[in-house]
């Protein structure tokens, strides 16, 4: 992705002061740094994200709780570039596209990448929201029964009920041993974990690994609906030019990216005002 980034600054008529939306950790603020040090560039790039934000480079010019919608450079300071690296999706764009437009300066450009139906991204995302409830149906209804009579029976005496759980349980795995959202969730790895820690007596570390899952299978269910809801707001490539078109954005020019090696990626979308 730095790549990709360095690719379209080398393409930009670059103009200042650069800001990037959602930055999360830095990432693409670090890689312009980069890009200004190697071409030999000074560039005043900054970043700003809605959330509280806690980056490890604390030299770099980032600003928490700072949503792009109501985003603005001190003294009516105009910006020379937006940039995004899926980023503006999770804000609101009817918003936050009318605010960009209104803080760049004429000629100022907008650059990001976002999410899309066809990315990889997006898809295994959309499987991995399908498939949770049944994820969650299987820790209750086999995990947690086989858990609990481990702990009371031990591995050698195990009721009917607790054999049944575990044929249901192999046979879930067996069902989905293919599948690349069912190895991302680390069903596997996770119940057989808490498992043997049963088996052997340890029913603090038993019961420590079972809520910790379950939780984890919440948090990624969560983020995988966030990233779904976000990319369904951008619309289509047509709608997504129409809500530029809208706020006053000129030159809009959405590509898709691939990566030979990868796959898609998302879209490209460049504006200017």
């Amino acid at each position: 992705m730095r790549k990709f980034w360095f690719e379209r600054f080398d393409e930009a008529d670059i103009k200042q002061p650069i800001v990037d939306i959602g930055t999360g950790n830095g990432a693409v603020v670090q890689w312009l740094t980069e890009y200004s040090e190697e071409k030999g560039k000074k560039l005043d790039v900054q970043g700003i994200d809605s959330a509280e934000i806690n980056p490890p480079n604390k030299e770099l010019k980032l600003s928490g709780n700072t949503p792009y919608e109501t985003f603005k450079l001190p003294s009516n300071k105009k910006v020379g570039m937006f940039v995004s690296h899926y980023g503006v999706e999770y804000g609101d764009m009817k918003e936050g596209l009318k605010n960009l437009h209104a803080q760049l300066k004429r000629g100022g450009s907008f650059i990001a990448l976002v999410h899309s139906e066809s990315s990889l991204i997006y898809k295994k995302s959309q499987a991995i929201y399908d498939l949770t409830p049944s994820v969650v149906k299987h820790l209750k209804k086999a995990v947690a029964p086989l858990q609990e009579a481990l702990l009371k029976h031990g591995p050698s005496n195990l009721p009917r009920s607790a054999l049944q759980a575990q044929q249901m349980l192999n046979q879930f795995a067996r069902k989905y041993e293919r599948s690349p959202a069912f190895h991302a969730m680390n069903f596997v790895p996770a119940t057989k974990h808490l498992l043997q820690a049963a088996a052997k007596g340890n029913e603090v570390e038993s019961r420590q690994v079972y809520v910790a899952y379950m939780n984890s299978i919440t948090s990624h269910k969560a983020r995988a609906q966030t990233l779904l809801k976000a990319t369904e707001q951008l619309g289509n490539t047509r709608e997504t030019q129409m809500r530029l078109e809208a706020v006053g954005f000129k030159n809009i020019d959405i590509q898709e990216v691939e990566f030979p090696e990868s796959g898609v990626f998302g879209n490209c979308i460049r504006a200017s005002k």
